[in-house]
Protein backbone atom coordinates (compact mmCIF):
# COMPACT_ATOMS: atom_id res chain seq x y z
CA UNK A 1 0.00 0.00 0.00
CA UNK A 2 1.38 3.32 -0.69
CA UNK A 3 0.67 6.22 1.60
CA UNK A 4 1.24 9.40 -0.47
CA UNK A 5 2.38 12.72 1.68
CA UNK A 6 1.72 15.81 -0.27
CA UNK A 7 2.36 19.23 -0.66
CA UNK A 8 0.43 20.94 -3.06
CA UNK A 9 1.71 23.77 -5.37
CA UNK A 10 1.01 27.10 -3.96
CA UNK A 11 0.99 31.07 -5.25
CA UNK A 12 -1.23 33.38 -3.03
CA UNK A 13 -0.99 36.64 -2.38
CA UNK A 14 2.13 36.96 -4.62
CA UNK A 15 3.74 34.87 -1.95
CA UNK A 16 5.12 31.14 -3.12
CA UNK A 17 5.11 29.58 -0.50
CA UNK A 18 3.44 28.76 2.81
CA UNK A 19 4.98 28.24 6.12
CA UNK A 20 3.62 24.81 6.70
CA UNK A 21 5.82 24.56 10.28
CA UNK A 22 4.84 27.63 12.34
CA UNK A 23 2.15 28.16 9.46
CA UNK A 24 1.33 31.77 10.20
CA UNK A 25 3.47 33.51 7.40
CA UNK A 26 4.39 33.35 3.48
CA UNK A 27 7.66 33.16 1.99
CA UNK A 28 10.17 32.35 -0.70
CA UNK A 29 11.89 29.63 1.11
CA UNK A 30 10.34 25.93 2.30
CA UNK A 31 11.87 23.93 4.77
CA UNK A 32 11.43 20.11 5.52
CA UNK A 33 8.85 19.51 7.37
CA UNK A 34 10.06 16.96 10.40
CA UNK A 35 6.94 17.36 11.76
CA UNK A 36 4.86 15.08 9.58
CA UNK A 37 8.41 13.11 8.27
CA UNK A 38 8.52 11.11 11.88
CA UNK A 39 5.08 9.88 11.12
CA UNK A 40 6.33 8.94 7.72
CA UNK A 41 9.03 7.51 8.76
CA UNK A 42 7.41 5.12 11.13
CA UNK A 43 4.94 4.18 8.31
CA UNK A 44 7.93 3.09 5.91
CA UNK A 45 9.23 1.36 8.80
CA UNK A 46 6.21 -0.94 9.01
CA UNK A 47 6.58 -2.17 5.31
CA UNK A 48 4.37 0.74 3.65
CA UNK A 49 5.38 2.83 0.72
CA UNK A 50 5.69 6.48 1.56
CA UNK A 51 5.88 8.81 -0.91
CA UNK A 52 6.99 12.56 -0.41
CA UNK A 53 5.88 15.53 -2.97
CA UNK A 54 6.68 18.52 -2.14
CA UNK A 55 5.72 20.20 -5.39
CA UNK A 56 7.34 23.69 -5.07
CA UNK A 57 10.65 22.22 -4.34
CA UNK A 58 10.97 19.79 -7.39
CA UNK A 59 8.86 22.34 -9.08
CA UNK A 60 6.11 20.21 -10.22
CA UNK A 61 2.88 20.43 -11.03
CA UNK A 62 -0.09 18.89 -8.90
CA UNK A 63 -1.12 16.31 -12.28
CA UNK A 64 2.81 15.44 -12.36
CA UNK A 65 3.02 14.59 -8.08
CA UNK A 66 -0.48 12.41 -8.32
CA UNK A 67 1.24 10.60 -10.95
CA UNK A 68 3.10 8.78 -8.65
CA UNK A 69 -0.29 7.28 -7.02
CA UNK A 70 -0.94 6.60 -4.06
CA UNK A 71 -3.72 4.24 -2.36
CA UNK A 72 -4.09 7.25 0.90
CA UNK A 73 -2.91 10.89 0.57
CA UNK A 74 -2.00 12.91 3.50
CA UNK A 75 -1.67 16.47 3.96
CA UNK A 76 -0.20 18.42 6.54
CA UNK A 77 -2.75 21.86 6.78
CA UNK A 78 -1.88 25.09 8.24
CA UNK A 79 -4.06 28.22 8.67
CA UNK A 80 -3.08 29.79 5.94
CA UNK A 81 -2.98 26.52 3.58
CA UNK A 82 -6.33 25.49 3.70
CA UNK A 83 -7.68 26.53 1.06
CA UNK A 84 -5.51 25.18 -0.94
CA UNK A 85 -5.04 21.41 -0.07
CA UNK A 86 -8.63 21.17 0.01
CA UNK A 87 -8.59 22.24 -3.55
CA UNK A 88 -5.76 19.41 -4.01
CA UNK A 89 -7.72 17.03 -1.67
CA UNK A 90 -10.96 17.56 -4.15
CA UNK A 91 -9.05 17.52 -6.84
CA UNK A 92 -7.83 13.91 -5.88
CA UNK A 93 -11.40 12.69 -4.88
CA UNK A 94 -12.57 14.01 -8.32
CA UNK A 95 -10.48 11.50 -10.09
CA UNK A 96 -10.62 8.38 -7.34
CA UNK A 97 -13.94 9.32 -5.50
CA UNK A 98 -13.03 7.03 -2.41
CA UNK A 99 -9.56 6.92 -2.18
CA UNK A 100 -8.58 8.06 1.47
CA UNK A 101 -7.98 11.48 2.27
CA UNK A 102 -6.32 12.16 5.88
CA UNK A 103 -5.74 15.75 7.45
CA UNK A 104 -2.78 16.20 9.65
CA UNK A 105 -2.08 19.69 11.08
CA UNK A 106 -3.21 23.22 13.06
CA UNK A 107 -5.83 23.95 11.19
CA UNK A 108 -7.68 21.06 10.73
CA UNK A 109 -7.22 20.25 14.38
CA UNK A 110 -9.01 23.21 15.51
CA UNK A 111 -11.11 23.86 12.47
CA UNK A 112 -12.21 19.96 12.00
CA UNK A 113 -15.87 20.48 10.36
CA UNK A 114 -13.54 22.69 7.07
CA UNK A 115 -11.72 19.36 6.37
CA UNK A 116 -14.09 16.34 7.50
CA UNK A 117 -16.84 16.89 5.12
CA UNK A 118 -17.07 13.67 2.63
CA UNK A 119 -16.68 10.25 3.69
CA UNK A 120 -13.12 8.88 3.76
CA UNK A 121 -11.79 12.46 4.26
CA UNK A 122 -9.95 11.73 8.30
CA UNK A 123 -8.25 13.98 10.33
CA UNK A 124 -5.22 13.01 12.79
CA UNK A 125 -5.04 14.78 15.95
CA UNK A 126 -2.45 15.76 18.59
CA UNK A 127 0.28 14.01 18.02
CA UNK A 128 0.64 11.91 14.61
CA UNK A 129 2.58 8.78 14.47
CA UNK A 130 0.15 6.15 16.46
CA UNK A 131 -2.91 7.24 15.26
CA UNK A 132 -1.94 7.50 11.57
CA UNK A 133 -0.39 4.26 11.16
CA UNK A 134 -3.22 2.49 13.37
CA UNK A 135 -5.64 4.44 10.93
CA UNK A 136 -3.80 3.19 8.20
CA UNK A 137 -3.69 -0.48 9.00
CA UNK A 138 -6.80 -0.64 9.22
CA UNK A 139 -8.15 1.66 5.63
CA UNK A 140 -4.99 -1.20 4.11
CA UNK A 141 -7.87 -3.80 5.65
CA UNK A 142 -10.75 -2.11 3.92
CA UNK A 143 -12.10 -1.51 7.10
CA UNK A 144 -15.54 0.64 7.23
CA UNK A 145 -15.44 1.22 11.34
CA UNK A 146 -12.85 3.39 12.90
CA UNK A 147 -14.59 3.69 16.33
CA UNK A 148 -11.43 1.54 17.96
CA UNK A 149 -8.30 3.92 16.38
CA UNK A 150 -7.99 6.85 19.27
CA UNK A 151 -6.97 10.40 18.32
CA UNK A 152 -9.04 10.61 14.63
CA UNK A 153 -11.74 11.80 13.76
CA UNK A 154 -13.91 10.77 11.25
CA UNK A 155 -17.42 11.15 9.24
CA UNK A 156 -19.83 8.07 9.63
CA UNK A 157 -23.37 8.09 8.24
CA UNK A 158 -22.72 11.77 7.20
CA UNK A 159 -21.99 12.43 11.11
CA UNK A 160 -18.31 14.06 12.31
CA UNK A 161 -17.41 11.77 15.10
CA UNK A 162 -14.30 12.30 17.28
CA UNK A 163 -13.05 9.10 18.64
CA UNK A 164 -11.39 9.49 22.14
CA UNK A 165 -7.78 10.95 22.36
CA UNK A 166 -4.86 8.93 22.28
CA UNK A 167 -2.41 8.88 25.50
CA UNK A 168 0.63 11.25 24.51
CA UNK A 169 3.68 9.41 24.00
CA UNK A 170 6.29 9.74 26.90
CA UNK A 171 9.17 8.34 26.01
CA UNK A 172 9.93 10.38 22.31
CA UNK A 173 13.59 7.81 22.41
CA UNK A 174 10.68 4.98 20.96
CA UNK A 175 9.82 7.38 17.66
CA UNK A 176 12.31 6.93 14.84
CA UNK A 177 14.61 9.37 13.53
CA UNK A 178 12.98 10.91 10.76
CA UNK A 179 14.13 9.90 7.28
CA UNK A 180 14.87 13.51 5.62
CA UNK A 181 15.62 11.51 2.80
CA UNK A 182 11.88 10.45 1.81
CA UNK A 183 11.68 13.93 0.17
CA UNK A 184 12.84 13.75 -3.31
CA UNK A 185 15.12 16.68 -3.51
CA UNK A 186 16.43 16.63 0.33
CA UNK A 187 19.46 18.78 -0.12
CA UNK A 188 17.27 21.07 -1.75
CA UNK A 189 16.48 23.15 1.12
CA UNK A 190 17.90 26.71 2.02
CA UNK A 191 17.65 28.82 4.67
CA UNK A 192 18.53 32.31 4.67
CA UNK A 193 19.56 32.40 8.35
CA UNK A 194 22.65 30.05 7.58
CA UNK A 195 25.91 30.44 5.45
CA UNK A 196 26.52 26.46 4.85
CA UNK A 197 24.01 24.69 2.71
CA UNK A 198 22.35 22.17 2.55
CA UNK A 199 20.11 23.04 5.24
CA UNK A 200 17.28 20.81 7.16
CA UNK A 201 15.32 20.68 10.70
CA UNK A 202 14.73 18.94 13.34
CA UNK A 203 12.73 18.20 16.72
CA UNK A 204 14.07 17.10 20.19
CA UNK A 205 10.92 18.05 22.43
CA UNK A 206 7.63 18.26 21.90
CA UNK A 207 5.95 21.70 24.36
CA UNK A 208 6.76 24.64 26.48
CA UNK A 209 6.61 24.89 30.52
CA UNK A 210 5.98 28.47 30.31
CA UNK A 211 2.36 30.46 29.85
CA UNK A 212 2.58 33.15 27.49
CA UNK A 213 -0.94 33.93 27.12
CA UNK A 214 -0.20 34.77 23.37
CA UNK A 215 1.69 31.49 22.68
CA UNK A 216 1.59 29.91 19.20
CA UNK A 217 4.69 27.49 19.13
CA UNK A 218 5.54 25.23 16.36
CA UNK A 219 2.41 23.51 14.45
CA UNK A 220 2.83 19.71 16.34
CA UNK A 221 3.11 21.96 19.83
CA UNK A 222 0.29 23.97 18.86
CA UNK A 223 -2.23 20.44 18.26
CA UNK A 224 -0.89 18.70 20.71
CA UNK A 225 -1.85 21.19 23.09
CA UNK A 226 -5.35 21.82 21.78
CA UNK A 227 -6.18 18.22 22.42
CA UNK A 228 -4.31 18.05 25.58
CA UNK A 229 -6.58 21.66 26.79
CA UNK A 230 -9.80 20.25 25.99
CA UNK A 231 -9.49 17.83 28.72
CA UNK A 232 -7.25 19.27 31.34
CA UNK A 233 -7.38 23.07 30.33
CA UNK A 234 -3.76 23.15 30.91
CA UNK A 235 -0.27 22.79 28.75
CA UNK A 236 0.32 19.01 28.68
CA UNK A 237 3.75 17.86 30.05
CA UNK A 238 7.25 18.77 27.80
CA UNK A 239 8.68 15.64 26.96
CA UNK A 240 12.70 15.56 25.68
CA UNK A 241 14.67 13.28 23.39
CA UNK A 242 17.53 11.90 25.29
CA UNK A 243 21.19 13.64 24.74
CA UNK A 244 22.59 10.09 23.25
CA UNK A 245 19.30 10.09 20.96
CA UNK A 246 19.98 13.89 19.70
CA UNK A 247 23.62 13.14 19.16
CA UNK A 248 22.68 10.19 17.15
CA UNK A 249 20.05 12.48 14.72
CA UNK A 250 22.79 15.04 14.22
CA UNK A 251 25.22 12.88 13.45
CA UNK A 252 23.46 10.90 10.79
CA UNK A 253 22.36 14.56 9.76
CA UNK A 254 25.88 15.38 8.75
CA UNK A 255 26.29 12.14 7.26
CA UNK A 256 23.78 12.64 4.60
CA UNK A 257 25.33 16.05 3.48
CA UNK A 258 23.67 18.03 5.81
CA UNK A 259 25.80 21.74 6.95
CA UNK A 260 23.30 23.15 9.07
CA UNK A 261 20.23 22.26 11.23
CA UNK A 262 17.74 24.62 12.22
CA UNK A 263 16.26 23.03 15.88
CA UNK A 264 12.66 23.61 16.00
CA UNK A 265 12.26 22.76 19.37
CA UNK A 266 9.98 25.65 21.18
CA UNK A 267 12.97 25.61 23.97
CA UNK A 268 15.86 24.31 23.41
CA UNK A 269 17.84 24.52 26.71
CA UNK A 270 16.53 22.13 29.25
CA UNK A 271 18.10 20.33 32.26
CA UNK A 272 21.66 21.70 31.95
CA UNK A 273 23.16 18.08 32.45
CA UNK A 274 21.33 17.02 28.83
CA UNK A 275 22.25 20.50 27.31
CA UNK A 276 26.00 19.85 28.37
CA UNK A 277 26.32 16.35 26.90
CA UNK A 278 24.74 17.10 23.80
CA UNK A 279 26.78 20.41 23.31
CA UNK A 280 30.19 17.96 23.85
CA UNK A 281 28.64 15.51 21.30
CA UNK A 282 27.75 17.24 18.68
CA UNK A 283 30.65 20.06 18.87
CA UNK A 284 32.85 18.11 15.84
CA UNK A 285 30.47 17.92 13.68
CA UNK A 286 31.10 20.76 11.30
CA UNK A 287 27.58 22.31 11.65
CA UNK A 288 25.88 25.44 11.54
CA UNK A 289 22.95 25.41 13.94
CA UNK A 290 20.48 27.50 15.28
CA UNK A 291 18.01 27.20 17.75
CA UNK A 292 14.88 28.93 19.93
CA UNK A 293 15.30 30.15 23.61
CA UNK A 294 14.07 32.11 26.64
CA UNK A 295 17.03 34.69 27.56
CA UNK A 296 16.64 33.41 30.86
CA UNK A 297 17.99 30.02 30.51
CA UNK A 298 21.18 31.80 29.12
CA UNK A 299 22.24 32.00 32.86
CA UNK A 300 26.32 32.19 32.19
CA UNK A 301 28.76 33.23 29.25
CA UNK A 302 29.82 29.84 29.92
CA UNK A 303 27.13 27.79 28.44
CA UNK A 304 26.98 30.61 25.56
CA UNK A 305 31.05 29.53 24.64
CA UNK A 306 30.24 25.87 24.85
CA UNK A 307 26.59 27.00 22.57
CA UNK A 308 29.14 28.47 19.98
CA UNK A 309 32.05 25.78 19.89
CA UNK A 310 29.58 22.74 19.17
CA UNK A 311 28.07 25.21 16.16
CA UNK A 312 24.86 27.31 17.32
CA UNK A 313 25.56 30.51 15.58
CA UNK A 314 22.02 31.44 15.73
CA UNK A 315 19.47 32.00 18.57
CA UNK A 316 15.94 32.98 18.20
CA UNK A 317 14.65 35.07 21.50
CA UNK A 318 10.99 36.06 22.03
CA UNK A 319 11.85 38.69 23.86
CA UNK A 320 8.15 40.43 22.08
CA UNK A 321 8.73 43.77 24.39
CA UNK A 322 11.08 45.64 26.07
CA UNK A 323 8.39 47.03 28.22
CA UNK A 324 8.08 45.54 32.02
CA UNK A 325 4.51 46.34 32.20
CA UNK A 326 3.34 44.44 28.53
CA UNK A 327 5.87 41.72 29.59
CA UNK A 328 4.07 41.30 32.79
CA UNK A 329 0.27 41.85 30.98
CA UNK A 330 1.32 38.66 28.52
CA UNK A 331 2.54 36.50 31.05
CA UNK A 332 5.86 36.11 29.85
CA UNK A 333 7.79 35.82 32.97
CA UNK A 334 10.58 37.63 31.99
CA UNK A 335 12.11 40.84 32.59
CA UNK A 336 14.14 43.30 30.81
CA UNK A 337 17.45 43.08 32.34
CA UNK A 338 17.20 39.13 32.21
CA UNK A 339 16.43 39.35 28.50
CA UNK A 340 19.57 41.66 28.02
CA UNK A 341 21.83 40.14 29.70
CA UNK A 342 20.87 36.89 27.67
CA UNK A 343 21.32 38.78 24.48
CA UNK A 344 24.80 39.78 26.01
CA UNK A 345 25.97 36.29 26.67
CA UNK A 346 25.45 35.54 23.10
CA UNK A 347 26.83 38.98 21.09
CA UNK A 348 30.26 38.04 23.91
CA UNK A 349 30.46 34.51 22.45
CA UNK A 350 30.12 35.10 18.84
CA UNK A 351 26.16 33.86 18.28
CA UNK A 352 24.15 35.92 16.37
CA UNK A 353 20.87 36.70 18.62
CA UNK A 354 17.69 36.63 16.63
CA UNK A 355 14.81 38.79 18.32
CA UNK A 356 11.38 38.11 17.86
CA UNK A 357 9.56 41.45 18.85
CA UNK A 358 5.32 41.31 18.73
CA UNK A 359 3.44 44.39 19.12
CA UNK A 360 0.13 45.02 19.75
CA UNK A 361 0.08 42.41 22.36
CA UNK A 362 -2.01 44.32 25.00
CA UNK A 363 -3.94 47.64 25.53
CA UNK A 364 -0.72 49.04 27.52
CA UNK A 365 1.27 49.12 23.87
CA UNK A 366 1.01 52.60 22.71
CA UNK A 367 3.40 54.52 20.38
CA UNK A 368 5.76 55.00 22.88
CA UNK A 369 6.14 51.88 24.42
CA UNK A 370 6.65 50.27 20.48
CA UNK A 371 9.07 53.29 19.58
CA UNK A 372 11.31 52.26 22.61
CA UNK A 373 10.73 48.72 21.64
CA UNK A 374 12.62 49.26 18.65
CA UNK A 375 15.07 52.01 19.96
CA UNK A 376 16.55 49.39 22.73
CA UNK A 377 16.53 46.97 19.65
CA UNK A 378 18.90 49.43 17.91
CA UNK A 379 21.00 49.98 20.55
CA UNK A 380 21.65 46.43 21.34
CA UNK A 381 23.20 46.73 17.73
CA UNK A 382 20.95 43.21 17.08
CA UNK A 383 21.30 42.68 13.21
CA UNK A 384 17.80 40.18 12.95
CA UNK A 385 15.02 40.86 13.94
CA UNK A 386 11.56 39.55 13.76
CA UNK A 387 8.77 41.76 13.77
CA UNK A 388 4.95 41.34 13.82
CA UNK A 389 1.39 42.13 14.78
CA UNK A 390 0.45 39.34 17.34
CA UNK A 391 -2.27 37.66 16.57
CA UNK A 392 -5.32 36.18 18.18
CA UNK A 393 -4.70 32.53 17.08
CA UNK A 394 -7.43 30.09 17.63
CA UNK A 395 -6.70 28.44 20.73
CA UNK A 396 -4.81 30.99 22.73
CA UNK A 397 -5.68 32.88 26.00
CA UNK A 398 -5.03 36.12 23.99
CA UNK A 399 -7.70 35.29 21.60
CA UNK A 400 -10.25 34.31 23.99
CA UNK A 401 -9.30 37.72 25.66
CA UNK A 402 -9.08 39.70 22.54
CA UNK A 403 -13.06 39.17 21.10
CA UNK A 404 -14.39 39.15 24.71
CA UNK A 405 -12.74 42.67 25.09
CA UNK A 406 -13.42 43.81 21.58
CA UNK A 407 -9.94 44.11 20.03
CA UNK A 408 -10.22 42.01 17.23
CA UNK A 409 -11.20 44.02 13.81
CA UNK A 410 -13.18 40.72 12.40
CA UNK A 411 -15.98 38.78 14.26
CA UNK A 412 -13.24 35.40 14.16
CA UNK A 413 -10.18 34.77 13.07
CA UNK A 414 -8.97 34.30 9.81
CA UNK A 415 -5.67 33.71 8.11
CA UNK A 416 -3.07 36.16 7.62
CA UNK A 417 0.45 37.12 7.45
CA UNK A 418 0.99 38.59 10.84
CA UNK A 419 4.24 40.28 9.47
CA UNK A 420 2.08 42.20 7.32
CA UNK A 421 -1.43 42.29 8.12
CA UNK A 422 -3.59 43.20 11.69
CA UNK A 423 -6.86 41.42 13.28
CA UNK A 424 -6.26 43.47 16.25
CA UNK A 425 -6.71 47.67 17.38
CA UNK A 426 -7.40 49.17 20.26
CA UNK A 427 -9.04 52.65 20.76
CA UNK A 428 -5.57 54.37 21.25
CA UNK A 429 -3.85 52.03 18.20
CA UNK A 430 -5.57 50.80 14.86
CA UNK A 431 -4.83 47.73 13.06
CA UNK A 432 -3.18 50.31 10.13
CA UNK A 433 -0.88 52.00 12.62
CA UNK A 434 0.18 48.98 13.52
CA UNK A 435 0.95 47.04 10.18
CA UNK A 436 2.64 50.43 10.01
CA UNK A 437 4.98 49.96 12.27
CA UNK A 438 6.02 46.80 11.27
CA UNK A 439 6.52 48.23 7.64
CA UNK A 440 8.60 51.20 8.53
CA UNK A 441 10.50 49.00 11.29
CA UNK A 442 11.54 46.64 8.07
CA UNK A 443 12.44 49.22 5.64
CA UNK A 444 14.32 51.11 7.96
CA UNK A 445 16.11 47.81 9.71
CA UNK A 446 16.68 46.30 6.66
CA UNK A 447 17.29 48.29 3.84
CA UNK A 448 19.36 50.79 5.67
CA UNK A 449 22.57 51.04 3.63
CA UNK A 450 24.99 50.36 6.35
CA UNK A 451 23.14 47.24 7.61
CA UNK A 452 23.21 45.90 3.85
CA UNK A 453 26.74 46.21 3.59
CA UNK A 454 28.15 44.34 6.67
CA UNK A 455 25.47 41.85 5.71
CA UNK A 456 27.33 41.52 1.91
CA UNK A 457 30.33 41.43 3.46
CA UNK A 458 29.90 38.08 5.90
CA UNK A 459 28.31 36.37 2.57
CA UNK A 460 30.73 33.21 1.97
CA UNK A 461 29.52 31.81 -1.49
CA UNK A 462 27.29 32.66 -4.69
CA UNK A 463 24.78 30.45 -3.27
CA UNK A 464 24.56 32.62 0.44
CA UNK A 465 24.00 35.40 -1.69
CA UNK A 466 21.50 34.21 -3.70
CA UNK A 467 19.62 33.23 -0.66
CA UNK A 468 20.22 36.20 0.77
CA UNK A 469 18.60 38.67 -2.26
CA UNK A 470 15.94 36.10 -1.58
CA UNK A 471 15.09 36.72 1.99
CA UNK A 472 14.96 40.24 1.23
CA UNK A 473 12.66 40.51 -1.86
CA UNK A 474 10.19 38.42 0.77
CA UNK A 475 10.89 41.40 2.81
CA UNK A 476 10.39 43.80 0.04
CA UNK A 477 6.92 42.20 -0.97
CA UNK A 478 5.45 41.78 2.84
CA UNK A 479 5.99 45.86 2.36
CA UNK A 480 3.29 45.78 -0.16
CA UNK A 481 1.31 43.56 0.94
CA UNK A 482 -1.91 45.55 1.53
CA UNK A 483 -1.17 48.19 -0.87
Amino acid sequence: MKIHFLIPPADSNGQKVFDRIFGCNYGFFTHHNVLFLSAATLLQQQGYEVVVSDCFVEKISLDQALARGGDIFVFYSVFLSRALDLKAAAQIRSRRRNVPVIFLGSDPNYYSDKYLTRKNYFLVRAEPEYSLLELVQKLSKKARDFSSVKGISWVKNNQVVHNPSRSFIDHLNQLPIPNRLLYRKPLAYPNARFGQFPSTTALFSRGCAYRCYYCFPNTLSYTRELDYKRRHRCKPPVRVRSAAKVIAEMKLIASQGFRSVSILDDQFLWDRKRTDQILAGIKDLGLEISILARCDRITDFKLAKAMRRAGIKHIAFGVESFDQPILDYIKKDLDVKTIEKGISFCQKAGIEPEVNILIGSCPLETKKTIRETLSRVAALKINIVHINVCTPFPGTEFARIAKAKGWMTVPEYVPIDSSAQSLIAYPHLSDKQLVRAVKGFVLKHYFNPVYLFKRIRELRSARDLLAKIKAGLNEFNLLLIGK
